[in-house]
């Protein structure tokens, strides 16, 4: 695996992003995506002067699209993970179900990672055989390191902000979530300090957590693959819902939210998302830990960098 650091690329690898990222994406539709923005926590009011979702942007993408769960994920048996569900008026009323793992041999309160999932998956799917970050951050805590505890809550198709269906997976974490773990106290857990953690949707997702809770409660986020648009004029509707939506919701141009949150983000080579993702890390300041290795939007892949990043949030959470 591969750190960079996107101030210290040479010359001709910035010279060769630079020439991608304009083939991708020109300087003025960038510029336009992200006007508007002030406040990550609302949504923009409509005009019949708004440009409308492009007519085919249902078919726009599909990386993000992971396969429908036709069954509950199976998790490992080997770590404990506790399961319930609270019922939420921020998701106009239905139940959310959420899980949390801690790891074996450890007593007391943890910290947490609030994890964001990805589309078509749910509040099991990071526990689950094909990603078991409870393995992982079990390994990390039986070499020595400080333990902490991993959370998930179900958000569905939400895309982590208010939608005209009257859902909004990232009030939920923030305003129910969080406060119910808080005051759980079979779970033991404190929210005053915590680390996000999501890939693909939920990428996008832990980032747009971390914008609106901010530093210092944030101590670290970890990202894989984040579906993240940068063309105003191209993105689907499961995304979002109209172009202010778009405008009250899309993090480029935000990037100066993160000044003060260590960040790590990891996507493949192959990743539809790439580009994208480069041309918002590359306004981060400081730069954010970036790491690539070849590899698509899979769970091979999620799966082959979630030790280096369960270190990295591990490490922020004990400092």
């Amino acid at each position: 695996m591969v750190l960079r650091d996107p101030s210290r690329q040479s010359a001709a690898t910035v010279a060769d992003d630079s020439a991608t990222s304009r083939r991708a994406l020109s300087r003025r539709s960038l510029l336009t995506g992200v006007a508007g923005l002030a406040a990550l926590g609302g949504v923009a009011a409509c005009s019949t002067s708004d440009p409308l979702v492009p007519r085919d942007a249902a078919n726009v993408g599909g990386d993000d699209r992971l396969p429908v769960q036709t069954d509950p994920p199976e998790i490992p048996n080997d770590r404990p993970v506790l399961t319930g569900s609270f019922v939420s008026t921020k998701m106009a009323g239905r139940d959310a179900r959420w899980a949390v793992s801690r790891p074996n041999g450890v007593t007391g309160e943890l910290p947490v990672v609030i994890v964001a999932h990805a589309l078509n998956t749910d509040e099991r799917s990071i526990f689950s055989k094909a990603l078991n970050i409870q393995g992982v951050v079990q390994q990390y805590v039986d070499a020595g390191n400080p333990p902490f505890a991993v959370a998930s809550v179900d958000v569905a198709r939400n895309y982590f902000h208010a939608r005209t269906d009257g859902t909004d997976g990232a009030a939920m974490i923030v305003d129910e979530f969080i406060p119910m773990l808080d005051g759980d106290q079979r779970l033991n857990l404190r929210t005053d300090r915590i680390g996000l953690y999501g890939w693909s949707m939920g990428g996008y997702g832990a980032l747009r957590l971390g914008a609106l809770i901010g530093a210092p409660r944030v101590a670290a986020i970890a990202v894989s693959s984040p579906a993240m648009w940068a063309d105003p004029a191209n993105f689907p509707p499961r995304a979002f819902d109209s172009y202010a939506d778009y405008q009250a919701n899309s993090l480029f141009g935000q990037q100066h939210a993160f000044s003060k949150i260590p960040l790590m983000i990891s996507i493949g080579m192959a990743d539809q998302f790439y580009t994208y993702t480069r041309q918002w890390a590359a306004d981060l300041h400081p730069p954010a830990a970036f790491s690539t290795t070849p590899g698509g939007h899979t769970n091979r892949f999620w799966r082959s960098v979630l030790p280096d990043q369960v270190e990295f949030l591990g490490r922020n959470l004990a400092r």
